[in-house]
Order: structure tokens, then C-alpha cells, then sequence
């Protein structure tokens, strides 16, 4: 548990910074709980004598470094459907504070006919340095913005279940040709299993910190706009509706077709004499 902690201990951080796989698509209550380290390593081989056949003929390099791939990958598979898992839980336990803090909704731009526009995601840096010409020239500012992804029209706001609830398949066994067999084999598989069980717990919490980052950065990227806005250093975005009337063919008729479109994306504003300070 100490390692979910730690995450969410880190996602505590970077909530209070940021101030203002599959992805899952099911409730966790729904979901199964993935089975345990200790439920995993009771791999038994299927009494066939084929199989027994085909790890006889297999020489015995070979088999061990094909028993070593697939009990790390076994064990990696494992180690990430649990703990992400558990990551969830955790996380669906804190579901209401994220809908406050996360909450794309109120950052979204009305448009005609009901629709949406999702603002651009503007990132910034503080105190920039580039060198170039191999050190023989360096530019320095205070703050450098960029549009990494401009406005768009949606139907929806996104959340952050979308970023954050991940499920992975089923923890599918290895072939039983690949599974142990003698004593030894089952020590040298015990220890393998382990070092892939690691590395996948060690991933879950990575996948996760990468989800978390992603998130805390596109939120803050959307609030980052509506503030330059407020001080114009960045242009709104322009919507145009078409009234199309009465449109199709024989197969399919559209009463009431409306078009729209953004005429005029968001940009920023280099003119400073169109920027205003912030109502503190």
C-alpha cells in the first residue's frame, strides 16, 4: 500500500500546484478485483504428454530463457492489473473532490446551436533560456506561451475519469510448455515471477503519475487561457452557424440542418498595447 499512498500522495501535490491500457470504460464496482501475487504463482502444468513431449524435444537453453520471458511477463502483467487496480479504488474514493477540482465544464465556450467550444491548452514557461549557434548566442525570457492544442467544438466536457481510470485484460497464463515443472524449475520461476511482479507494480504507479501530469497540465492549460484572455494576450475563438434548411437525398432527409464552424481560432497576442491587467 505504500506505493499507492505514495501516488496519491503525489497527486495531492499536484492538485495544490495546479490550484484551480487501455482506459477504463466501466464503474469499479463492476470490475472484478485482479488476483493476488499468491494466486497467480499457483501455476500448475496440464498433465499432457504432447506437452511433456514438446518441452523434452525443446533444448534446455532454450526453454530456460523462454521460462524467464514469460515468468517476467507473467509477473509484470500481474504486478500492473493489480495495483492499478487499487490505484482506482483509491482514486474513485476521492471522485467528488475531483469533479470540483477538475471541472472542465465551467472552462467551455458556447457556441451556436448548443454546441461546445473546448478552449486551447497553453502552456508556459518561466524564466526560458535557449543557446544556440553552439553557445555563441542565448535568448532569455520571462515567460514563453505556446498553443499546444487549439479550440475545438465538442458536444461534451471531458473529465478527469477519462485520464485517469485505467483497466487492464485479463491475466492471461503463460503456455504450458513455458510453465515449471521440476522443483528447480519452480524456484527459477518463483524468482522471475517476483522481479516481473516488481517491475509491473513499479509501471502501474508510472502510467499513473503520467496520467496525473497529463491531466493537472491540460486543466491548467484551459485556465491559463481564460486568464490571458481576461488580460488580451490571447484572441477568443469565432463561431459561424449555417442554416441549411431542408437537406439530403431519398435514403436520408435532415429538417432544420444547421452547420457550425470556427471561423477564427484563438491566437496569442504579441501587440502589447491590447493587453490589460487582470481584475485582481
Amino acid at each position: 500500500m505504500w506505493a499507492v499512498r505514495k501516488g496519491l500522495m503525489l497527486f495531492s501535490a499536484l492538485v495544490l500546484l495546479g490550484g484551480t491500457s487501455a482506459f477504463a470504460a466501466s464503474s469499479i464496482d463492476d470490475i472484478p478485483p485482479p488476483p493476488t501475487k499468491e494466486q497467480l504463482k499457483i501455476l500448475e502444468k496440464e498433465k499432457t504428454s504432447a506437452g511433456k513431449e514438446e518441452a523434452n524435444a525443446m533444448p534446455i537453453d532454450i526453454r530456460n530463457d523462454a521460462m524467464r520471458e514469460a515468468a517476467l511477463s507473467y509477473g509484470a502483467r500481474g504486478g500492473l492489473a493489480w495495483r492499478t487496480y487499487y490505484i482506482r479504488q483509491e482514486i474513485e474514493a476521492r471522485a467528488r473532490y475531483l469533479d470540483k477540482v477538475f471541472d472542465f465544464r465551467q472552462l467551455l465556450i458556447p457556441a451556436p446551436s448548443g454546441l461546445l467550444i473546448e478552449p486551447p491548452i497553453i502552456s508556459e514557461a518561466i524564466d526560458a533560456l535557449v543557446v544556440e549557434q553552439g553557445g555563441l548566442q542565448a535568448a532569455v525570457a520571462d515567460r514563453i506561451y505556446n498553443i499546444g492544442r487549439n479550440a475545438r467544438i465538442v458536444s461534451a466536457p471531458r473529465t478527469w475519469r477519462a485520464y485517469l481510470e485505467r483497466q487492464w485484460g485479463e491475466v492471461a497464463p503463460p503456455p504450458d510448455i513455458l510453465r515449471p515443472e521440476t522443483r528447480e524449475d519452480k524456484k527459477k520461476w518463483d524468482g522471475w515471477f517476483e522481479k516481473g511482479w516488481e517491475a509491473g507494480v513499479e509501471q502501474a504507479d508510472d502510467i499513473f503519475q503520467a496520467d496525473l501530469n497529463k491531466l493537472n497540465a491540460d486543466h491548467q492549460g484551459m485556465v491559463r487561457y481564460r486568464q490571458l484572455l481576461a488580460q488580451g494576450m490571447v484572441s477568443p475563438p469565432y463561431a459561424l452557424q449555417v442554416d441549411r434548411g431542408v437537406t439530403g437525398d431519398g435514403n436520408e432527409m435532415r429538417v432544420g440542418d444547421r452547420a457550425v464552424s470556427i471561423t477564427g481560432l484563438p491566437k496569442l497576442q504579441t501587440e502589447t498595447e491590447q493587453w490589460s491587467p487582470a481584475n485582481r
